[in-house]
């Protein structure tokens, strides 16, 4: 299968999200529409609130103030700047004397038909200007003492500038009066026809001071605007997605390009795989075991150990990445000859905490006569105590440990004495000196000198020529690995070698 272009990815995952608004815009328009209205509804109330305030504070200082004489002082309230304000449009007095005053400073007629007849009890009340020419009614308040009436003619335009945002012509707005049973209609605000549009949509709340009742409706013209503005912001969040996910697409890419990713992918893909390499015994050129050589395998590519080993153990993969391999030689191991034996290498970190232990555990502690390992000393054990604990419960399963690289690292002898290891691997480092003047020839001797003494089994590792495995068997080192018999392999090429290595020796017999 083809392979898509990271540019063709990147173009696909920005239009996605941009595409999948534009549909998404649709279907949001009626919800967003009654979010609308419900906000809309909120700011009237607020506003309302807030203009109720400001009203009940002007009129109950000017009543507590009018001389009800239509004198100076009353010109003066009905005039002042902090009366004569926004909220009202036009206020004065009627008096009982049939005299009457205003803001303007004439009588204004309308007022005695715009009110109820006079009922001789003092009140407080709400009435609507006359309606004539199809006009709006503007709202009255009022208040009777004593046969005199104080009223103010409310100011409507805060309701239409209301109405008029975030959209024109997108609310209607009606007042009515509760009346017992009844409510009388008594102002409408903006658009009429929204009321009788098919599927609108409306709210109503109630000034229960003045059992005025609100009905607020919006329609189409506002779930157009709404649709309108689903769309334009998913567009905008839509390519800020699309963004987002073009630049996490190239930050995964790039890290799964980098080792860790990449050593993260392949053990997702199961990539790494046990590569074989025999030891043979050169006695009597016996195959008596293999060590089991970790080995990534990365579609076509086989990627060398020393590419990626030492940053797996940093990272702390080597113990997923040896548990991978486990499960391999567990499933390698019945088709090697029952007596031969397989070595794996493993690190501190392994028996410093129950790690191994509960990996033979769960696999129901397989093989414990054919499976060994070879603890490394690239690093140190920071913690022996728990690692003797570890060895030990191990070792009490059947279970061999050998000290690889011996020599080289940070435990050496120490090692041996306290973890109880009673086999060590001596390190290519020291059997390349055979045949030389190096000076490291001298610790070879000393190391086998040692292992003799010491009863340990001895493998030499890193063998190469005829001659290392001359002068490893007259100094009673035995058992040989190394290139001057095979390379690790993988088990299909491992059983052809040991079938032509079993025939060419049953010849020499």
């Amino acid at each position: 299968m083809r392979k898509i272009p990271p540019l063709w990815i990147s173009l696909l995952l920005f239009c996605l999200p941009v595409l999948a608004s534009l549909p998404l815009s649709q279907l949001l328009g009626k919800p967003l529409a009654r979010h609308m209205l419900q906000q809309k509804r909120e700011e009237i109330e607020a506003a309302l609130v807030e203009r109720h305030l400001a009203l009940d504070e002007s009129i109950s200082t000017q009543l507590a103030q009018f001389a009800f004489d239509c004198g100076p002082e009353d010109m003066a309230l009905l005039r002042g700047p902090r009366f004569y304000n926004l909220h009202i449009r036009l206020q004065g007095l009627i008096l009982a004397s049939g005299a009457s005053c205003s803001s303007l400073g004439l009588p204004v007629p309308f007022t005695t038909t715009a009110l109820p007849p006079y009922s001789g009890q003092e009140q407080y009340g709400v009435a609507a200007t006359p309606a004539q020419f199809n006009t709006e009614q503007e709202l009255i308040a009022y208040f009777r003492q004593n046969g005199n009436t104080a009223y103010w003619v409310l100011n409507n335009s805060w309701s239409h500038t209301l109405l008029q945002t975030p959209c024109a012509d997108c609310f209607y707005l009606e007042f009515s009066q509760q009346n017992g049973d009844h409510a009388t209609p008594l102002f409408p605000r903006g658009d009429k026809t929204i009321k009788q549009e098919e599927g609108n949509q409306s709210l109503s709340f109630l000034e229960s001071e003045n059992q005025i009742r609100q009905t607020l409706w919006a329609g189409k013209a506002l779930e157009h605007y709404a649709r309108q503005q689903a769309r334009y912001y998913g567009l905008w969040y839509g390519a800020a997605l699309g963004s987002l996910l073009v630049a996490a697409y190239w930050g995964l890419r790039s890290y799964r390009r980098s080792l860790k990713g990449l050593l993260q992918a392949g053990l997702a893909r199961r990539e790494f795989v046990p590569f074989y390499q025999p030891i043979v015994d050169n006695r009597s050129q016996q195959v008596v075991g293999f060590e089991a050589l970790l080995r990534w395998q990365r579609e076509r590519e086989m990627v060398p150990p020393g590419a990626f080993i030492d940053y797996a153990e940093e990272q702390g993969l080597i113990l997923p990445m040896t548990e991978q391999l486990l499960e391999r030689i567990m499933t390698d191991l019945p088709r090697l000859a029952p007596a031969q034996w397989v070595s794996v290498n493993i690190v501190a970190a392994h028996i410093e905490q129950p790690h191994l232990r509960t990996l033979l555990q769960r696999h129901g502690w397989p093989s414990p006569t054919r499976l060994t390992f070879e603890l490394t000393e690239r690093k140190p054990i920071t913690d022996i105590k728990a690692a003797i604990g570890e060895i030990t419960a191990l070792q009490q399963r059947g279970y061999h440990f050998k000290l690889d690289d011996f020599g080289t690292g940070y435990g050496g002898f120490a090692y041996l004495q306290r973890l109880g290891i009673r086999q060590i691997k001596i390190d290519k480092m020291f059997v390349d000196t055979i045949g030389t003047d190096d000076l490291k020839r001298t610790l070879l001797d000393s190391i086998i000198a040692f292992g003799h003494e010491s009863g340990m089994e001895m493998i030499a590792e890193g063998v190469e020529t005829g001659e290392q495995v001359d002068y490893l068997r007259q100094h009673g080192v035995h058992l040989i690995q190394g290139y001057v018999y095979a390379r690790p392999m993988a088990l299909a090429q491992l059983q052809i070698w040991l079938l032509a290595w079993q025939q060419h020796h049953a010849g020499e017999g």
